[in-house]
């Protein structure tokens, strides 16, 4: 059975398009013949071009692209646009217009059935990459265990790094834990990416004027250096508002910091001390 998607780096739909011809969506000669004739009729094209210059496998970083998206997502470790922490940026904003620049075009040259699929192969990109952006999931009660294991497995590889690290209040029992944690003003979230959960949030909004509070993120090992943080905290501000925010985190190496600051965030001078090793250090927003 073919998948009813293939979305492309830059949002197109390579199953619905007509010169796709990786197994299973062969094209017979007529088909990439007609192709190419409907490429020159469109402007895609200047004139009929070759089957084999008209066929595409898939996009490569090699391939030429005047937008040069599929190498930026392959340096980035992503697979879409749609994953990246500064999507939508100027470059497939451009994109965009182009492709929609051709429609017009479409409309008056191509059969019912000839625009429908164009349509669904280039001109549906921007809903396809929203479709793959991060997206916050609240977590039921039910989950806030699940969510703490969560915590707490993320933070194996520091815990490498400082043997003696006391991570409370994860030496307390769950029940402690969740009645810590289990406010009416506290929020749970899970990151989810293309349908699995690679992390955790914590939002705190009081609603009394005090700043709404971003605890640490919890990005699980094997899903960091993603922009899925970057993701979480924006979608964050989305839902809450965007300023008078204040977030907290023990992770101190320069690449958080320099995405705290990115982000709008300075830091405030109040740290608070877990123990020798480890410190909490407080972050505004305005």
């Amino acid at each position: 059975m073919m998948e009813d998607k293939i979305i492309a780096a830059c949002g197109n739909d390579c199953a619905a398009c007509p010169r796709y011809t990786a197994h299973p969506y062969e094209k017979t000669d007529e088909e990439l013949r007609k192709t190419a004739e409907l490429w020159m009729k469109i402007g895609y094209r200047d004139h009929i071009v070759s089957n084999e210059e008209i066929s595409c496998h898939g996009c490569k970083p090699e391939n030429w692209c005047r937008y040069r998206v599929i190498k930026c997502c392959v340096d980035r470790g992503i697979k879409t646009c749609g994953e990246c922490p500064e999507y939508p940026c100027d470059n497939i904003k451009d994109c965009f217009e182009v492709t929609k620049s051709f429609e017009p075009m479409c409309r008056k040259v191509c059969t019912d059935d000839e625009y429908e699929r164009l349509k669904t192969a280039f001109f549906e990109k921007e809903k396809n990459l929203t479709g793959k952006m991060v997206k916050l999931d609240p977590v039921q009660k039910a989950d806030i265990e699940l969510l703490w294991r969560m915590q707490v497995e993320a933070f194996t590889d520091l815990l490498d790094k400082y043997q003696d690290f006391d991570l409370s209040p994860a030496a307390e029992s769950i029940d402690k834990v969740i009645a810590r944690f289990e406010q009416p003003w506290t929020k749970y979230y899970f990151i989810i990416a293309g349908g699995i959960k690679v992390g955790a949030i914590r939002v705190v909004d009081k609603q009394d004027g005090s700043r709404k509070r971003i605890s640490p993120i919890w990005i699980m090992p094997e899903y960091r250096n993603k922009g899925y943080a970057q993701q979480a905290i924006l979608a964050a501000e989305k839902i809450y508002g965007s300023d008078h925010w204040c977030l907290d985190t023990i992770l101190q190496e320069k690449g958080n910091i320099h995405l705290y600051e990115k982000l709008g965030y300075h830091q405030t001078g109040r740290v608070d001390k877990i123990n020798e090793r480890m410190d909490i250090v407080y972050y505004e927003k305005d």
